[in-house]
């Protein structure tokens, strides 16, 4: 999944112009129902002005279609379910129809996530296409721009790339480039997983690359092995709870010592979340105490980033759900 624009909404003035940018300069083909994106556009993007002081509004891309996120950092929503009730509403002078027409819709998955916790608080709202279902998606917002990006996701029959190349440049985006094709060019099996990241570590040290933290991940149906090197998280929702994991041997290029392996069988409902260090720590362990079952892996993704992203860092996601 991948962000094609993002919007600040502050004021009516923006609404306006990003209605416009909407309905001119993007790809007729990628709404499923345009009429429909843009209504929904219109009711979330009028909600950031009257119940929050404002927010960002993603126009994404995933299977050539396209999907429609909202966040913000206001209160939060404190009745979510009754939201999406008919007639409710906390507005003055107001039918109660946006969120519930929102939900009630034959084309977009509907999905809001909203939090009054003391620590963090806001509401993160997704709006996807049926059509799609894959269990397992990557979200990724850099830091600068997408030609300085060092992170890095690709996916190859059974296998995923996951990782972040050192600083925010074209040198770490060439590294993270230089990776991604080695990791296509290269046949894979977790038994000999050492001896491909000892290949890269010596090419990346002996072209002068940056050095990088990596992982590559075998899915086979709902058993999953991960192998990385560097600082890199693995939390996985087992249960009710989400515990942490992690990667920290290394960093390829540069001090690399060896790869550490975790392998997990995930039951219906569990998943487990891998991020870069653009993701803050302390902002993730308040997942531990909400469930995210009843989610989309496109949503969790979208939801954990927007809650949890460093403001000073590319920031990557990978969320693999059963």
């Amino acid at each position: 999944m991948k962000i094609v624009e993002k919007f600040s909404i502050d004021q009516n003035a923006d609404i306006i112009y990003t209605k416009h940018m909407l309905q001119s300069q993007f790809d007729e083909e990628k709404f499923i129902d345009k009429s429909f994106f843009i209504l929904a556009f219109m009711e979330l993007s009028t909600n950031l002005i009257k119940h929050t002081n404002g927010g960002k509004v993603f126009l994404l891309e995933e299977e050539e279609y396209y999907l429609l996120g909202v966040g913000d950092c206001g209160q939060g929503i404190r009745k979510v379910i009754k939201s999406l009730q008919k007639g409710y509403s906390t507005a003055q002078n107001s039918l109660g129809l946006g969120l519930y027409q929102l939900s009630k819709n034959d084309f977009y998955d509907f999905e809001i996530f909203s939090t009054t916790k003391k620590e963090f608080h806001g509401t993160a709202i997704l709006l996807k296409p049926k059509e799609l279902q894959s269990n397992t998606v990557f979200f990724s917002e850099p830091y600068t721009n997408e030609a300085n990006n060092g992170d890095f996701f690709a996916k190859k029959g059974r296998f995923l790339l996951f990782g972040d190349a050192a600083g925010h440049n074209k040198k770490s985006h060439k590294t993270a480039d230089f990776i991604t094709k080695k990791f296509f060019s290269t046949p894979l099996s977790c038994i000999m997983i050492d001896d491909f990241f000892e290949s890269i570590h010596q090419d990346l040290h002996l072209n002068e690359m940056r050095g990088a933290v990596c992982l590559v991940g075998e899915v086979v149906k709902n058993n999953i092995s991960l192998c990385g090197v560097g600082d890199l998280s693995l939390w996985l929702k087992k249960r009710e709870t989400l515990s942490l994991k992690t990667f920290k041997n290394g960093i390829i290029g540069e001090a690399f010592s060896s790869v550490r392996k975790f392998e997990f069988t995930l039951e219906s409902g569990e998943f487990c979340v891998i991020t870069t260090d653009g993701i803050e720590q302390r902002k993730m362990e308040y997942f531990k105490q909400l469930s995210m079952q009843k989610y989309s892996a496109y949503f969790i993704t979208f939801a954990m980033l927007h809650f949890a992203r460093s403001k000073f860092d590319d920031s990557s996601i990978v969320v693999i759900k059963n």
